[in-house]
């Protein structure tokens, strides 16, 4: 996280101030949500496959609805398109909160509100640049993020105590409260800009890229920057074989420790990064390093640690991924405005494939092998191959006077 002075003066500023207690609170609200929901359908199925796949529908809709939808980010006032997704979201998530709501319904609403997440954390995220000073621009993504971190491990720790001496449904409803409050915060707070990139507007220049793929394929910073992102699928893979990890170790009682670690780590390494490194161009060329630094601790599950190595590993693994932080805002500083919106969808999703695939594939592996340590470790050495790969590139595009991404 950033520094008290740099906290206080983003907490002053009265737009971001709006979206960042509006994005935390909803945050919170939806991991109560998906634990009250799951909990809903194993207690009228009894069916432990049906209560997984209901949990597992929480991470596929942004999937398809970022690259489809993050569109709407650009071609609508941003602030309109916050305002207007968080009100329908309020609304589908309070008719699922109605007692005695079909199941079915209540999977094809929650999927409903999962997909138009997906434009209103785009325009949310395409206004950052737009709502703070150049300056604190990376202080105000920081704080972003690790609220983001901590609002999902407070919102899950809260939601077991909830659902167990209330009803799911009382979760269901606080956490369409919770889109209203954003809705009202980010309507009074924000102010109206038009629309980055309107439905009708004609290129400019023959010299302008010609679509939002063709930019992040073709710009070298934007590539790497992306493909270093992407790298988060390995590193993943502990989290993916939690529980086999845990077993493997007879201590499965820490199962919620070795998930927790990632996130907690996450954090620290960001509070670190922002105090020991002001200057935002030092953290830039810090991502290669810190990359390697988030896989390189993997590869000593190859020995078989004890749990407290593992522990160990793991937060130093975690504290290396605190270079998404300094990525994300160089990504999205990169960009031309009129492209935001939808270079954050495509982005976001392949984020979240990438993790989702990393863990599966592990999964497979792990099981094909037989060994989870082993599986671990074969992550970590094909990850610090990758991550060295990326560090030179990443030198090499930043050495580029390339003016094709426009800078805010």
């Amino acid at each position: 996280m950033t520094t008290r002075g740099a906290v206080r003066e983003l907490v002053g500023l009265r737009e971001f101030r709006a979206m960042w207690i509006g994005s935390t609170v909803s945050t919170a609200g939806d991991q109560l949500a998906a634990v009250a929901l799951s909990l809903l359908v194993f207690e009228r199925t009894r069916s432990v496959a049906a209560t997984a796949l209901t949990w597992s529908l929480t991470l596929f809709p942004p999937l398809i609805s970022g690259p489809l939808l993050g569109w709407v980010a650009d071609r609508f006032p941003r602030r309109t398109v916050m305002v207007t997704t968080a009100w329908l979201q309020a609304l589908l998530m309070a008719a699922m909160a109605i007692p005695g709501m079909p199941l079915w319904a209540m999977i094809v609403l929650l999927v409903t509100v999962l997909a138009i997440s997906s434009p209103y954390l785009a325009a949310q995220e395409a206004s950052l640049p737009h709502v703070l000073p150049p300056k604190r621009y990376d202080d105000g993504v920081a704080l972003f993020g690790t609220s983001v971190d901590i609002a999902q491990m407070a919102g899950l720790a809260a939601a077991g105590f909830l659902v167990a001496h209330t009803s799911p449904g009382l979760a269901l409803a606080i956490n369409a409260a919770t889109f209203v409050v954003a809705a009202i915060l980010v309507q009074t707070s924000v102010k109206h800009r038009p629309a980055a990139d309107p439905l009708g507007r004609k290129q400019k220049s023959d010299d302008e890229p010609r679509g939002v793929l063709t930019l992040m394929v073709t710009e070298p910073r934007l590539r790497t920057l992306l493909g270093v992102r992407l790298l988060a699928g390995l590193a993943m893979v502990p989290e993916g074989l939690a529980v086999p990890l845990a077993a493997s170790l007879n201590a499965v009682w820490a199962v919620g420790l070795i998930l927790a670690i990632e996130p907690a780590a996450n954090v620290l390494g960001v509070a670190l990064l922002f105090r020991l490194v002001r200057d935002p161009a030092k953290r830039e060329r810090l991502i290669g390093p810190l990359a390697i630094l988030s896989l390189a601790p993997l590869i000593m599950f190859a020995f078989n640690p004890n749990l407290t190595w593992t522990i160990v590993l793991l937060v130093i693994a975690g504290i290396g991924g605190a270079y998404h932080t300094p990525a994300r805002s160089a990504w999205m500083r990169l960009l031309p405005d009129q492209y935001r919106g939808r270079a954050y969808g495509i982005g976001r999703a392949a984020l979240r494939s990438s993790q989702g695939g990393g863990m599966a594939l592990a999964g497979v592996v792990a099981h094909s092998i037989g060994s989870v340590t082993a599986t671990i470790a074969g992550a970590g050495g094909i990850g610090l191959l990758l991550a060295t790969q990326a560090t030179f590139a990443w030198r090499r595009a930043r050495g580029r006077d390339n003016t094709k991404a426009v800078a805010i």
